[in-house]
């Protein structure tokens, strides 16, 4: 997950047409989205989906106004008898400076995994080619549109209540910068209720940027059973710690967020 921040921090022109990209990177995600479920539901069988809505909120982020954002994602996952689909889109908004201007940002990844090979009692269940596209843009006229391909496997952690894990070596094709490569950790565990969850991100070889880790977990309890609702409504919060945040040196985020998740 990245988005140049560097760039957009000397962009202050505002136009119709900076407004009007805001949404071209939210509108093609969805409609690829769209067009991935309908070929899933059509030709293929499903194992599992989920789709959930989030708010987060936090005040201690690094590069933006008074460390202060808040954050609606909408999100998705579902897995298939051909592999798998991952999206989310965030909506950020933070605090406004000096000048009554309030920051605000569109950010998404759109992750289809397609199957190359299973195994059986063995600690990589699956092999797959992976690709992910991370789109986004802000109301200071930063845009990006980057695309990563790669190779992954699911894997089988020998932990109670672990629900799935992965490991993922990418090549990205970076719009604004030099071409890097990536490792993407993703894990998920659960137990009476009470959910781990989140990623690793580790970005290295760009030329243009210094390498950098970001290591993001959300720590959340379910109050479905609680509270006696038909889905899960988890209560939390995520903590984000970023070394080099968006490649810059020396930028170190420690931000933990306060988080509500609703799954339909």
């Amino acid at each position: 997950m990245r988005f140049d921040l560097l760039t957009s921090l000397s962009c202050h022109t505002k136009s119709s047409s900076q407004k009007l990209a805001l949404l071209k990177p939210l509108s093609m995600a969805a409609v690829a989205i769209a067009a991935l479920g309908s070929m899933s539901s059509i030709h293929a069988k499903t194992f599992f989906t989920d789709t959930s809505v989030s708010v987060l909120y936090g005040n201690d982020y690094e590069l933006v106004e008074d460390g202060e954002l808040t954050t609606v994602t909408l999100e998705h996952a579902s897995a298939h008898d051909w592999g798998g689909v991952f999206f989310f889109v965030d909506r950020n908004q933070g605090a406004d400076d000096i000048e009554n201007n309030r920051f605000r940002e569109t950010y998404g990844e759109l992750s289809p995994t397609f199957k190359i090979a299973t195994f059986n009692d063995s600690f990589i269940k699956q092999v797959n080619l992976a690709a992910t596209y991370e789109f986004g843009s802000n109301s200071t006229g930063f845009d990006q549109d980057n695309y990563l391909v790669g190779i992954g496997a699911d894997l089988n952690v020998p932990i109670p209540g672990m629900k799935f894990a992965s490991a993922t070596l990418y090549h990205a094709f970076n719009d604004n910068t030099d071409d890097d490569q990536q490792i993407t950790l993703t894990y998920g565990w659960e137990r009476n209720n009470f959910v781990v969850d989140g990623f690793i991100d580790y970005s290295f070889n760009n030329d243009d940027i210094e390498d950098n880790i970001h290591i993001n977990p959300q720590i959340k309890y379910n109050l479905q059973e609680v509270l006696g609702i038909d889905n899960r409504l988890e209560v939390g919060m995520e903590y984000s710690y970023w070394k080099n945040k968006y490649g810059v040196d020396g930028v170190n985020q420690n931000s933990p967020s306060a988080l509500v998740k609703f799954h339909f």
